[in-house]
C-alpha cells in the first residue's frame, strides 16, 4: 500500500462525515396532531428547566411553548417551520438537536476531524517505527548461521 493511500481514505472519510453532518435535517412526524406536537416538544429544551424537554416539564413556560406548538400544528406549519420558530425566537440552544449549520456544525464536525488527524499521525508513527529499525547480527551470529546452514 502507498503512502497517499491511508491519508486518502481518511480524507474521503472526513469529507462524508462533515457532508452527512451539514445535510441532516428532521423528517416531518406523521401521525394526529397531538402526535406531531408531543414529538415536537420532545426536540425542545424547557429553558426554565435543566435538561428536561417541552414535553415533560411544568414549568410556565414550557407550557405556553407547548401550547404554540399546537396553535402552529394547527396552522398546518411543518416540522422544521416550528423548530425555526422558536431557534429564532430563543435562539439555537433551544433545540435539543441542533440544527448543525454555521458554527454548530462545527461542534459535529471537528472532533471527527482531529480523531481522524490523530489516528492517520499514529499510523505514520508506527509505520515510521517499524521502518527505520534494521537487525544487525554480530560476527558470532553470522558464524552460527552459516554452520547451521552448512550442517544441512
Amino acid at each position: 500500500m502507498s503512502r497517499s493511500k491511508p491519508a486518502l481514505w481518511l480524507l474521503m472519510g472526513v469529507v462524508l462525515v462533515a457532508g452527512i453532518a451539514a445535510g441532516w435535517t428532521r423528517t416531518a412526524t406523521t401521525g394526529s396532531s397531538d402526535d406531531r406536537k408531543f414529538a415536537i416538544a420532545e426536540e425542545m429544551r424547557c429553558l426554565q428547566c435543566s435538561g428536561e424537554s417541552v414535553s415533560k416539564s411544568q414549568a410556565p413556560l414550557a407550557i405556553q411553548m407547548r401550547a404554540e406548538i399546537g396553535q402552529q400544528v394547527a396552522k398546518g406549519q411543518t416540522d422544521d417551520e416550528i423548530y425555526s420558530f422558536f431557534a429564532d425566537r430563543y435562539g439555537e440552544r433551544v433545540l435539543l438537536n441542533p440544527s448543525g449549520r454555521g458554527l454548530i456544525g462545527l461542534v459535529w464536525v471537528i472532533p471527527v476531524v482531529v480523531i481522524g488527524a490523530g489516528l492517520a499521525a499514529l499510523a505514520l508513527l508506527f509505520r515510521r517505527r517499524g521502518r527505520g529499525r534494521t537487525i544487525d547480527a554480530s560476527v558470532e551470529d553470522v558464524d552460527i548461521v552459516a554452520r547451521a546452514r552448512a550442517a544441512k
